[in-house]
């Protein structure tokens, strides 16, 4: 495998026009399949709900780049949603509306490629509505989509295709031209904890190593921290995630492998969530996921702050999710709840929410019918 990826803030990084050809990435680039399809009739209409991820870190950020997924990650899905209807049509082609336009568009025609469904596609979306927080509503959107096309176009792919197909043909809006995509980095955790639920580790090449049910009392606190001007998007992280990061995890990825193996796997299998919050905080210092938060404000003095305040209140696991700035912290304890609540958040972030882990994954209901997703019993 190709593990040493070209530095430099703007590679592989071209806008393109939604349903261009060109970027397809098919089945067959990782060894997948597309099944026989079973008929779906023109008038059928899937549903599909999706949980937001929080992404505590990547394992080894030199083990991706754009175009090539991977690299591994650990995530946790919360009570934030991104949905997705679509509907077969009899008029041929796919049409697109909703908050995320381009990427549904583009991925209905991705579909009908892989899959060429009776009639045409109408596609709509609807996002959390919380962008470019490290939050996943791109990644949430294309999960629902994906899912939602995958029913109607007869279930074409198995859930581990669909979650590679998802990561392999990941894309955003073109920051100022929602119109044009461009792809993006990707590891395939928000696929995955969307769909499965719970908590996630992925491996390079996104395989998913260990999936478990969080405590069902766990709730999420969200917080956007006071920082400086916003670079979550562009040339600036892409430049930090290509040079900086990968720099980083040169040197820190044995160690942050070894953690998550002996320790953080170990907790999983437990259920000990302050085990595995002891990991995801000595994770939150070293490697790619400290030059992520040294984007923010002065080096990220603000987000280790945060962090070390939710820690100190008990808070079992904390860390900032993605390239941020949204920081997280999980607690199952009611004393932890009750000091969010008399804590002045306003004094440290411009916005603050507590929300619900989410054990549940993908909710896919085809003409009311619900079907369920996270094991494939089908």
């Amino acid at each position: 495998m190709d593990t040493a990826p070209p530095r430099g803030a703007g590679a592989g990084l071209h806008p393109f026009r939604p349903g261009d050809a060109t970027r397809f990435v098919f089945p067959d680039r990782w060894g997948g399949r597309v099944r026989p399809r079973e008929p779906v009739a023109v008038g059928s209409v899937c549903e599909v709900e999706i949980p937001s991820r929080l992404h505590a870190s990547v394992l080894d950020m030199t083990r991706f780049r754009v175009g090539l997924p991977g690299g591994g990650g650990i995530g946790f899905a919360v009570a934030l949603y991104c949905r997705a209807r679509v509907e077969v049509s009899p008029e041929p082609g796919v049409r697109a509306r909703g908050t995320r336009r381009a990427i549904a568009q583009h991925f209905g025609h991705l579909f009908h490629a892989v899959a060429r469904p009776e009639g045409g596609l109408e596609v709509e979306v609807q996002d959390h509505g919380r962008r470019h927080m490290g939050l996943g509503s791109s990644v949430g959107t294309i999960t629902a989509v994906a899912v939602a096309l995958n029913e109607v176009c007869g279930r074409p792919l198995s859930v581990r295709d669909l979650r590679k197909l998802i990561a392999h043909n990941y894309c955003e809006e073109l920051p100022g031209d929602c119109t044009r995509l461009v792809p993006g980095f990707e590891t395939n955790v928000g696929a995955m904890a969307g769909i499965h639920g719970g908590m996630v580790v992925a491996s390079d090449r996104c395989e998913l190593v260990s999936r478990i049910a969080l405590p069902p009392e766990t709730r999420a606190l969200l917080l956007l921290p006071h920082t400086g001007p916003a670079v979550t998007s562009g040339a600036v992280e892409a430049d930090t995630l290509l040079n900086r990061a990968r720099a980083l995890d040169e040197r820190d990825g044995p160690a942050k492998a070894y953690r998550v193996l002996l320790d953080l796997l170990p907790a999983m299998a437990r259920g000990d969530l302050a085990g595995v919050g002891d990991v995801v905080f000595d994770l939150s210092g070293i490697g790619s996921k400290r030059a992520e938060c040294e984007l923010h404000g002065d080096h990220g003095r603000e987000i280790y702050r945060v962090i070390g305040e939710l820690r100190d209140q008990g808070a079992e696991v904390v860390s900032m999710s993605s390239v941020g700035p949204a920081v997280f912290a999980l607690s199952c304890r009611p004393e932890v709840w009750k000091r969010w609540g008399t804590w002045d958040a306003a004094a440290v972030a411009d916005q603050a929410v507590v929300v619900p882990v989410d054990n549940t994954g993908a909710r896919v209901r085809l003409d009311g019918v619900p079907i369920p997703y996270r094991f494939e019993s089908w």
